[in-house]
């Protein structure tokens, strides 16, 4: 199956005197899978080293580090001939060993192999060793990362079968604000309710596009979190280990509960700070690229990033059929056929903030104390603050959309991701359809032209060539 990421890899191949790759990400999205393509389709040949299931490999990291002997260490240990130039090191899973990581820099330095390292957990464990190795000097610096999510719409749609060009026009219509053909839209809405429930995680659309059986999608999604709440264990002590797993078990909940902010008092009835208890396992779930936060915001207007309100936000999984997982599977037929009746704004909420947050997007939201006035999404987009509301059901009302476009003497535009083909209404929202956020365009960085510093010298310059 075709990934986006792997053309940053294959940018990283083409640049000449490269530092080591790291290629990170949650459990399960393909890293492994496209660091060995790479190795296969671009180099003579490739040397892999795996630090979570060998200890052998983890042992070549003992004793001297200095580049030379690690690498000569490796050529024993694997039997084979390291072409300079010609080969590629990976080391999977680096955050297993701690040696390894640290190796990176000379590794590099010594310039003879390129170096493409994977970590799924090295957030995690590089925030718990950071008082520990305060003597090592971290190679993040010396390194280019690349973050590796699950499969978005568009390559799920890939895997399905749809051309390119298909998406591509679609895409342009979003753009450009034009209507997206009947039929073109029918399918995709079609192939997006199957995908809300399929999630992105390679197995699960692999398993789904070969089979198209729901029931062994369920199974390797089942598998997933099995091996989510193991590394849980593997990778926190036992009392952060049971709070992760509460934290975790309790977003399906306070999403369908349409909480306007993450309630510790959701997970445990206790008295006095959540925050204390459950502080450290929210950010080990999101180091761990499992859940994004997306934070409340005290204004919509700009700057977005001054007006965030501290310790307020929304927690969301990083792929909508571990969601389905965790929720064991309620509604999928209705979800996949439709059925206005059932309510998955929840779900539909979690996709919107993943293609937001794989878009490079920040992640707010907006939520007026002691009122009913929200915004499911607040972000900048073509240089106005967008305001974004989700209706997956049969209630299409935007009351708290129009109330904030009404407000005069604001740049504001606003988004009404539903049912809909892409069309303005009167109150000047743009309604766009349920798979229309997976194929908007990313934050554009401002194109400046540039100064005429001739023009400007001339204007203090008199005829006679004076200042």
């Amino acid at each position: 199956m075709e990934r986006k990421a792997y053309s940053e890899l294959l940018d990283w191949k083409s640049k000449g005197n490269r530092t080591p790759l790291i290629v990170l990400g949650c459990r399960q999205v393909g890293k492994t899978f496209l660091a060995k393509k790479l190795g296969e389709s671009e180099y003579e040949r490739y040397v892999y080293l795996n630090f979570a299931e060998n200890d052998n490999d983890r042992m070549l990291f003992e004793g001297n580090l200095d580049a030379k002997s690690i690498i000569d260490r490796i050529v024993l240990s694997k039997n084979v001939g390291m072409i300079p130039g010609k080969t590629l090191l990976i080391l999977d899973e680096i955050q297993e060993c701690d040696n390894a990581y640290y190796s990176l820099k000379p590794l590099s330095a010594d310039g003879r192999f390129d170096v493409l390292a994977t970590g799924s957990f090295l957030g995690v464990v590089l925030e718990s060793k950071r008082k520990t190795d305060e003597h090592r000097v971290s190679p993040m610096g010396y390194c280019r990362t690349v973050m590796m999510h699950p499969m978005d719409f568009e390559e799920f749609c890939w895997a399905m079968g749809i051309n390119k060009d298909l998406l591509s026009t679609v895409s342009e219509c979003i753009r450009t604000h034009s209507e997206v053909d009947t039929y073109y839209n029918k399918i995709l809405n079609d192939l997006f309710r199957r995908y809300l429930v399929v999630g992105g995680m390679p197995a699960a659309v692999k398993a789904y596009s070969e089979t198209n059986d729901y029931s062994e999608v369920m199974k390797v999604l089942d598998d997933i979190v099995t091996i989510l709440r193991l590394d849980a264990g593997k990778y926190s002590n036992n009392a952060d280990m049971m709070r992760i797993h509460s934290c975790l078990m309790s977003i399906p909940s306070q999403l369908a509960n349409n909480r306007k902010s993450f309630q510790y008092y959701d997970i445990e009835k206790i008295k006095g700070s959540g925050k204390r208890l459950y502080g450290t396992s929210i950010s080990w779930l999101e180091n761990a690229g499992i859940a994004l936060k997306c934070r409340n915001l005290l204004s919509v207007d700009p700057p977005l990033e001054n007006n965030i309100e501290e310790d307020t936000y929304k927690l969301f999984l990083c792929d909508t059929g571990l969601l389905m997982s965790l929720s064991r599977y309620q509604d999928v037929h209705e979800i996949v056929m439709g059925d206005p009746y059932v309510n998955n704004g929840s779900l539909m909420e979690n996709a919107v903030a993943n293609a937001l947050y794989r878009k490079g997007y920040p992640l707010y939201y907006y939520a007026k104390k002691n009122s009913t006035l929200e915004i499911d999404f607040v972000i900048k987009h073509a240089g106005s603050v967008c305001m974004i509301e989700v209706k997956s059901g049969r209630n299409k009302r935007s009351k708290s959309l129009n109330t904030m476009l009404a407000e005069k003497n604001r740049n504001r535009s606003g988004i009404k991701v539903c049912e809909d083909n892409i069309t303005m209404d009167v109150n000047g929202a743009l309604h766009m359809p349920l798979y229309g956020p997976c194929l908007m365009e990313g934050p554009s960085i401002p194109d400046f032209p540039p100064v005429d510093v001739e023009a400007v010298n001339k204007s203090f310059t008199d005829t006679d060539g004076n200042s």
